[in-house]
C-alpha cells in the first residue's frame, strides 16, 4: 500500500491502487480461480490451526502491502500463503518463505495436493491430520486430475482483484480506526474472498466488510458484517461509489457516515 505525506490534520493520505472495479466478467473469472486455489489454505487451516470457535477455523489473513493471503501459524511457526495475482503457494517458517514455490499454472488439484503432502513431510508435520474436508460448500471446485488450474487465462482479472482487495483493506482499516498498517486485523474468508477488519466494532452495529462480488451481486461492495463475514442487515454500498472519492481515507469516512446514518 502506498502511503503519501500526512494531511493537514495529521492523518495519512493513503492513495488508491486503482480507481475502477474493472471488467466484471474478467473479475468474476479471477474470483473463481482464486477461490479454487485458496481452498488449499483453508484445508490446511481446518486440519492444523486451532481457533477459538469452529466458525473461525478457516479464517485467513490478508497482507495488503504484498497482496498475500496466509494461514495462521501452526506446528511451531509453520504457515501457508497464496500470493496475488499469480496465485503461487509457498510455506512459511516463522514468517520466512521456505524453498519450493508452487505455481498452479497447468497443474491439477491432485498435483497441488501432492506438493502439499511432500512439503508437510519435509517440515516433519503429521500428514495423516491433513484433510480436504471443508466446513462449508463452494460450488464447482476443481478436483482430481480432470482439469488444470490456469491463472494466466484470467491474468488481467487477477491483477484487478488484487488492487481492489488492497484498496478495500485500506478503507476497512481507516473505517475501523486502525493505527499503523493494521494488516494483522484484515481477515479473509476463503469461501468468498470477503475481507473484514476484526478489530472493528462500529458503535455496536457490526464490522465493516468488503465483498469482491459474487454470482448474485457481481459488483464489489462494502457492507456491515456480523463478525463472521455475513451481512447482518440491508446496508451495502458499491465499491465503485466509494472509489469516486479522492482517496481511501475520504472513502472510509463516507462509508461510516452512510452506515451509521
Amino acid at each position: 500500500m502506498t502511503n503519501s505525506p500526512e494531511r493537514h490534520d495529521g492523518s495519512l493520505a493513503i492513495e488508491w491502487q486503482t480507481r475502477t472495479v474493472g471488467d466484471l466478467s474478467e473479475l468474476a473469472q479471477a474470483r473463481v480461480e482464486a477461490i479454487n486455489i485458496v481452498q488449499w489454505l483453508a484445508r490446511i487451516a481446518n486440519s492444523y490451526v486451532s481457533a477459538a470457535t469452529p466458525d473461525c477455523s478457516t479464517h485467513l489473513r490478508f497482507r495488503a502491502h504484498d497482496a498475500a493471503i496466509v494461514t495462521r501459524q501452526f506446528d511451531k511457526g509453520i504457515a501457508l500463503e497464496m500470493r496475488l495475482p499469480t496465485l503461487e503457494l509457498q510455506f512459511l517458517d516463522t514468517g520466512k518463505p521456505v524453498p519450493h514455490v508452487f505455481n498452479p499454472e497447468e497443474h491439477s488439484p491432485a498435483e497441488l495436493e501432492a506438493w502439499i503432502l511432500v512439503e508437510l513431510l519435509h517440515r516433519g508435520i503429521d500428514r495423516d491430520k491433513f484433510s480436504k474436508a471443508l466446513p462449508y460448500t463452494v460450488p464447482s471446485l476443481l478436483t482430481g486430475d480432470a482439469e488444470d488450474y490456469s491463472p494466466q487465462l484470467c491474468g488481467d482479472g487477477l491483477v484487478h482483484l488484487t488492487t481492489l482487495m488492497q484498496d478495500a483493506a485500506a478503507v476497512l482499516n481507516v473505517a475501523a480506526g486502525s493505527t499503523g498498517s493494521g494488516e494483522s486485523c484484515i481477515t479473509c474468508l476463503p469461501q468468498t474472498l470477503n475481507l473484514m477488519n476484526t478489530a472493528d466494532s462500529t458503535a455496536g452495529t457490526g464490522r465493516f466488510a468488503f465483498s469482491p462480488g459474487h454470482v448474485e451481486s457481481p459488483d464489489p461492495y462494502f457492507y456491515l458484517s456480523d463478525g463472521l463475514g455475513n451481512n447482518r442487515g440491508a446496508f451495502a454500498i458499491k465499491a465503485s461509489g466509494l472509489m469516486a472519492e479522492s482517496d481511501p481515507t475520504t472513502a472510509a469516512l463516507k462509508l461510516k457516515r452512510l452506515a451509521l446514518a
